[in-house]
Parts: C-alpha cells; structure tokens; sequence
C-alpha cells in the first residue's frame, strides 16, 4: 500500500513538474495568448462591477465572469492547450497559429464543457459524491476535445476511457493542479487588497481588472498541466492495447 502511494505520488509530482517547464518555458507566449482573450472581458466585468452592478453585488458579478469563461476565455483554454502539445512534439507554436487553434476548438470546447457539465451538475445535486465521481471522471474531456478533435459524448467517452482504474490517481492529480493555481492566486488577490487597503488610489476598476488578469495568466497552467496529465495516460493506454489485444486472442 505504502510503495503505491508513492508510485501514485511520484507520478503526480513529475507530470506536474513537466508541466511546469512547458509554463515556464512558454510563459510569454501563454501570457500573450490568455491576455488578448481575456483583457476585453476583465475590462468590461471590472467596469460592469464598478459602475453598473449594485454595490457588493457580488453574483452579478460572478456570473458575468462565468459567462465569458464560457464563451470567450475557452478560446484561450484551447490555444494554451495547443502551445502544451507542440512545445511537447518539440516544436514551438507561434502566437497566430495558437491563437488559430483557439479558435477552431471554439465550438467543440463549448459543447464538451456544456454537456460534460450538465452531467457534473446533475450529479452534485442528487448526491455529492456522484459529481466529484464525474467530474472526476470527465477531467480531461476539454483536453481531448483540443488535441483529438472530438465532442460532446464522444470526448466524454474518452475521457472515461483514460480514466478507468486511475479514478484516485485522477482525483488527487486535480487536487494538486488546482492547488498550485490556487496559492499564487490567493498571494495575488490578498496582496492587492492589502494594498489596496493602503493606498486608497489602488482601489480603481482598473487595478481590479489588472489583478483578475494575472490570475487569468497563472490559471493557464491548469490548461498546460491537464494536457500533460492526458499525455501519460495516452501512452499508458496504448502500451496497455497491444497486451490486452493478446489477452482476447488466447
């Protein structure tokens, strides 16, 4: 039990960090990419929360932001993607062609994560417990939708099929990911309000906007980190196929 948890360890911990030199490496192009997909939109929802949404209305302001990750910042989900699978083909993207690929995964992604969601969210609200399952799961359904080129219940499948017997592997994998995206993100948010806090100048909707938007740079190495997560389980799979093909005949 003890030499698994290990092995289930080591294996996050170096595709993590095989993420993290694909980020690293590729910062400035990743930078540029979420940037221009995702400037516009923390303009208009800083504005939007400033000026036209009632004071400390927080929701409206959620689910506007909701809304553009949806249908603009997928753009940016794909193209980042797209930089992860050329920087490991040994090739280096260029930031029209990534952006090129962001934009021709547009409605593939959207209709991956629509229907993949509605499935999570119906599965946290009859149990808890189904929906963690699923959103488990289908953890890599917008990367197969990216890199395979698939959709809808077909990414879903594949998803499922990467994911047999690693669901723990899967779930603690996520939980890793999401954390090194959520701790420089909360050091980014407390460290502005803070300063806001200090100096009343700062507390501008386009401050607000500037801080949203470094943590939309660092939230790129989900993207990055899911790709090489798909990656390995790819090549294990295929060196599984020809074993199990082998298996049948006998």
């Amino acid at each position: 039990m003890r030499s698994t948890s290990y092995w289930v360890s080591g294996a996050i911990r170096s595709t993590l960090l095989e993420a993290w030199q694909i980020y690293r490496t590729r910062f400035l192009l990743i930078a540029a990419v979420v940037i221009v997909v995702w400037l516009p939109c923390e303009l208009i929802n800083s504005y939007a929360g400033a000026f036209i949404f009632p004071p400390d209305d927080f929701v409206k302001s959620y689910k506007l932001g909701q809304f553009f990750a949806n249908f603009v910042g997928i753009i940016a989900t794909a193209a980042v993607t797209f930089i992860a699978m050329t920087s490991r083909m040994g090739q280096t993207a260029s930031f029209g062609s990534a952006m090129e690929a962001g934009l021709r995964a547009w409605g593939r992604l959207w209709w991956a994560r629509l229907l993949s969601g509605l499935v999570i969210l119906i599965g946290l609200v009859l149990l808890v417990v189904p929906g963690i399952y699923l959103m488990t799961r289908l953890a890599f359904v917008e990367t197969v939708a990216v890199v395979e080129g698939t959709t809808g219940s077909t990414a879903m499948k594949r998803s499922f099929d990467l994911t047999e017997g690693r669901f723990w592997k899967t779930f603690l994998f996520g939980v890793a990911a999401f954390g090194l995206f959520i701790i420089p993100m909360a050091i980014v948010n407390l460290g502005l309000g803070f300063a806001q806090g200090l100096i009343p100048a700062l507390d501008y909707w386009l401050v607000d906007a500037a801080g949203a938007l470094v943590c939309d740079v660092l939230s790129a190495f989900i993207a990055v980190a899911f790709f090489c997560g798909y990656e390995v389980y790819d090549r294990q799979r295929e060196a599984l196929a020809p074993a199990d093909a082998s298996a049948a005949v006998a």
